[in-house]
């Protein structure tokens, strides 16, 4: 178990949680229907940046 502390950007508000895997740069986390992008990781702590729609793309 990963224990993480997340902040967004322009704002005080901070949150804990826990994950089951490894959170790095550029991944998605979804906190009930809400989405939130992973701008930089510096150990535990998170700089979170709120997504309003995930779209997918192929090749």
């Amino acid at each position: 178990m990963f224990y993480y502390k997340g902040a967004f950007r322009e704002t005080d508000n901070v949150i804990y949680f826990k994950s089951e895997v490894r959170l790095v740069q550029h991944d998605v986390i979804l906190f009930g229907e809400r989405k939130y992008f992973i701008e930089s990781v510096e150990k535990e702590f998170l700089l979170l940046e709120r997504v309003g729609s995930i779209v997918t793309v192929s090749v």
